[in-house]
């Protein structure tokens, strides 16, 4: 079949054989069929269809757009209402009858 050759690199030698050769042909043309056979049977198809999913998403983003424009065209001198205080009779009360701490985060 073929002869043995030698190649010399970088000081090194490495001998190939024809059998290491007609192994390497054979792996290389099995890949490229492989490859070929893959890249033929891929079916591309593009469905221009409209979904549901589709739509809930686009009235979504519509619903937050509109809502971040009514945001962003408020007046800018527009007082922000502050924070009123909560009347006495509504903010709890510490009585000597609780045996809790007071600020216990496990509520003892």
């Amino acid at each position: 079949m073929f002869s043995d050759f030698v190649i010399t690199i970088a000081g090194r030698s490495f001998t190939v054989t024809g059998h290491d050769v007609l192994m390497t042909i054979v792996s290389v043309v099995t890949g490229l069929v492989f490859w070929v056979a893959l890249y033929f049977s891929r079916k591309r198809i593009v469905e221009l269809r409209r979904s549901a999913a589709i739509d809930q998403v686009t009235s979504e983003l519509g619903r937050i757009a509109d809502a971040l424009e009514r945001i962003a065209n408020r007046p800018a001198d527009r007082p922000i209402m502050p924070a009123a205080p909560r009347p006495l009779s509504v903010r709890p009360s510490l009585s000597r009858e609780s045996r809790g701490v007071a600020h216990s985060m496990f509520g003892r």
